[in-house]
């Protein structure tokens, strides 16, 4: 890139990263009732600015002008397309229904869009922070903290009745329409960087080693409670085969600057290291970071994203040795 290419290309990293934090920052305000309308328009700003930045690095400053025209960008839609060009990629998707949102007309946008819509809005901020690392390699986590990254939201479904109560037809319509579309892609994609949940359940353990948080039992209160068995979705809650594990790892070493070694040489994180983390700490026997689907005669597992967590925070603790350590424990055993 010549200078002006630089300085251009600088800018929109800035601005990018600003429009992100913005659209963050206004989403998780409880107190704001437009922040799908809010998040959108600056989500769809930070990933114009940032594909534009893109372009510019890879093509030249000419890539992001109309030919016809030299004093006008291009579109975001023609940024997508020129960088993703999969039309069926899960992300493009995401991205292009999440456009399409921003562009419906504020008449048509309810409260209850946040039901429909945040699944993508998660998806499409996992998707941001991957690409602009892959892209650009700048982490989001030194623009704003990493629990940030999840969005908040407790509303309830809304059911079609209520909706209809509450609304004109033709806006009842539009967001039944919307909502079973949605519905649709989730199933024909089944990708999380389409649209995926970061859910908060409660569980009772026996164990207060396996609490996150520990809470007492008050044999005079007035509330009563009574335990229940809640089923769990292995699609929701274990969604991870062994390779899709081992690929995980890397990108968020990568991302987070962290260098695994053995034998004195940086390495990747491999089969053979992931077989020794199974092994060593039992991984397939704790229902928290595996669980095993059943067929005939036929089993294989899956797995949580804690299990991401318990393996990338055993390596940032020992990065040097833990690989080594691990080969002489499981020799050990056998």
């Amino acid at each position: 890139m010549n200078s002006v290419e630089l300085k251009t290309y600088d800018r929109l990293i800035e601005k990018s990263k600003e429009a992100f934090v913005l659209a963050i920052e206004l989403y998780n305000r409880p107190s704001i009732k437009y922040r799908v309308e809010g998040f959108s328009f600056f989500i769809c700003n930070a990933w114009e600015l940032m594909l534009k930045a893109k372009l510019i690095k890879d093509r030249g400053i000419d890539a992001v002008y109309y030919k016809d025209n030299k004093e006008r960008t291009i579109t975001l839609e023609r940024c997508i397309a020129l960088v993703f060009t999969n039309d069926k990629d899960p992300l493009r998707r995401n991205l292009e229904d999440i456009i399409r949102l921003r562009n419906t007309s504020t008449h048509f946008i309810v409260e209850e869009y946040e039901q429909i819509y945040v699944g993508l809005f998660q998806s499409c901020v996992t998707n941001f922070d991957d690409k602009m690392f892959t892209f650009h390699s700048v982490r989001m986590s030194d623009a704003i903290p990493p629990n940030f990254l999840t969005l908040s939201m407790s509303a309830s479904p809304a059911k079609p009745d209520v909706i209809r109560a509450k609304y004109p037809p033709e806006i009842a319509e539009r967001f039944l329409f919307d909502e079973a579309e949605i519905e649709q892609e989730q199933i024909l994609l089944e990708s999380q960087r389409y649209s995926c949940l970061m859910v908060t359940q409660l569980a009772v353990v026996k164990n207060p080693k396996d609490a996150d948080f520990s809470v007492a039992i008050d044999k005079d209160s007035d509330k009563r409670v009574r335990m229940a068995s809640v089923f769990r979705d292995p699609k929701s809650t274990h969604p991870l085969s062994a390779s899709k594990v081992i690929e995980h790892v890397n990108k968020r070493l990568n991302k987070e600057g962290v260098r695994l070694m053995a034998g004195g040489a940086v390495k990747s994180f491999t089969t053979n290291d992931w077989k020794l983390f199974l092994n060593f700490y039992d991984i397939k026997s704790n229902e928290k970071y595996a669980y095993r689907h059943e067929l005939a005669n036929t089993s294989n597992y899956t797995y949580s994203m804690g299990v991401l967590d318990f393996i990338c925070e055993g390596i940032k603790d020992n990065t040097t040795g833990i690989i080594d350590r691990l080969k002489e424990e499981v020799k050990k055993k056998k």
